[in-house]
């Protein structure tokens, strides 16, 4: 999975930060640079990587390290603190009542774990008391709808899909008629690139028919 590959990559690039003889500024120029490598192989937005770099090497060069820390950790600190912001400092909660739809998209890279992901999702909400069901809009991956299939019934949970269709936004939208009386429905998508233009443009539009919560 492509969050795993980066918890990884970030892992090693603090480990040789560790490993290092002396935390200077050729160390740290060296960490953001690995930091960087990480997050655009996972896909991040190129000038949101130059911003969170450029972020951890003025702090880790130019901030004062408190009292009672080495530089080493307060690096490492720094580097935490700013790939927390990125991803988001606070927990945003999910309320869903019964009898009150909600819908979820997902969507990221090849290979980022989307379908688990889904299977998962579905299967948390059930185990709360909550009805759920998942749309396999990925036209595009061979065995998709299989995989996705396999999954639900592993849980006992309803799906919708056509593996010889070819129009995502038709597929969803139908799944979406048939779980009108869901609590929630989980819809997996075809797993995109940024250099994808045309994939990227019908997400858009599969997410301006479905209207995702």
């Amino acid at each position: 999975m492509a969050l795993e590959r980066l918890g990884a990559s970030l892992h090693e690039a603090l480990r040789k930060l560790f490993k290092a003889a002396v935390v200077d500024e050729t160390a740290v120029k060296e960490l953001v640079r690995d930091v960087q490598r990480a997050l655009l192989q996972a896909d991040v937005n190129v000038q949101l990587v130059l911003d969170i770099s450029k972020r951890i090497e003025e702090r880790a060069l130019k901030e004062k390290v408190p009292l009672g820390i080495s530089r080493r950790e307060h690096v490492i600190k720094v580097v935490y603190e700013e790939l927390t912001r990125f991803l988001g400092e606070k927990p945003v909660p999910l309320k869903i009542e019964p009898g009150k739809r909600k819908v979820l998209m997902l969507v990221g890279i090849q290979g980022s774990g989307k379908t688990t992901a889904a299977a998962k999702l579905a299967r948390y909400f059930q185990k709360r008391g909550l009805k759920p069901a998942l749309i396999c809009a990925d036209t595009y991956r061979p065995g998709a709808f299989d995989q996705l299939q396999q999954l639900a019934n592993r849980i006992n949970v309803p799906i919708y899909g056509d593996p010889k269709a070819k129009d995502p936004v038709k597929i969803a939208l139908e799944g979406l008629k048939q779980f009108s009386d869901k609590d929630i429905v989980i819809v997996d998508t075809a797993g995109r690139h940024k250099e994808e233009r045309e994939l990227i443009k019908e997400m858009k539009m599969l997410e301006e028919k479905i209207k995702p919560d």
